[in-house]
């Protein structure tokens, strides 16, 4: 069998079998990849930790009819943060399963790695749902789903401090167009706001601040876009939104 290395981070993590787990993992290199970790479930396993979820490590893998499998892996970064806080760890998950719903397997995106690997890292000194509301934006934009938001897809009016409505077939429009559209209302502060995340380098995060209502809205609209879009639901989405 083929051996190859990945410098990857796990982004999701699932029994398989007695001992093994079945891992999914976001490569620099190859993009998206499934691969077998065996006996990880056992105590004494040396590789148990560097399997667990958000883990950013060097995986060396072998490559398998179906499944490839994981021989050695070298820890980089646990991200300790993201367990030892429940809203952290919920938008990182967020993150993850966004993350694996909007892509296909084997097809690298080093600019979405670098975007998800500095996206946990921020999770520790910014509020982790701005981040993870950033990431959302920015990756359906990076795959071509996000419409501008600040014009109307129907008659081009611009939008700058109007409401807005999030229509999942069309676009962005205007109150006057929607007519009986399929899409969610937004308000003014909230489209204003997530142009303002689009636009900001990811290090400059900490600057912004949100209220709870905005806060609310945002991440509401963006899992209902971001469903209808991917056709997935998104579990972790949910779960921040019911608290």
């Amino acid at each position: 069998m083929a051996v190859y290395k990945a410098d990857a981070i796990v982004i999701r993590s699932r029994e398989y079998g007695e001992s093994d787990k079945l891992i999914t993992l976001f490569s620099r290199e190859k993009g998206k990849l499934e691969a077998v970790a065996k006996g990880v479930r056992k105590p004494k396993s040396k590789q148990r930790g560097g399997t667990q979820l958000f883990t950013y490590a060097d995986f060396l893998l072998y490559k398998g009819r179906n499944l490839d499998i994981v021989n050695q892996v070298n820890p980089k970064e646990s991200f300790i943060h993201l367990w030892d806080d429940f809203d952290r760890m919920i938008a990182a998950s967020g993150v993850a399963e966004l993350l694996d719903a909007a892509t296909l397997r084997e097809q690298a995106e080093p600019q979405l790695f670098t975007l998800t690997l500095g996206s946990l890292f921020l999770m520790k000194i910014v509020d982790p749902y701005i981040v993870q509301a950033t990431f959302a934006l920015k990756i359906l934009k990076f795959i071509g789903l996000l419409p501008g938001l600040d014009r109307c897809v129907s008659c081009g009016k611009q939008l700058k401090g109007e409401q807005i409505f999030l229509c999942v077939d069309d676009g962005v429009m205007c109150q006057t167009c929607k007519k009986d559209k399929y899409g969610m209302m937004v308000s003014p502060g909230s489209a204003a706001f997530m142009q303002q995340l689009l636009s900001v380098n990811i290090d400059r995060l900490d600057r912004l601040r949100w209220s709870k209502k905005m806060k609310e809205e945002i991440h509401q609209s963006l899992m209902f876009y971001s469903e209808n879009k991917l056709e997935k639901r998104l579990l972790a989405w949910r779960t921040g939104n019911e608290m």
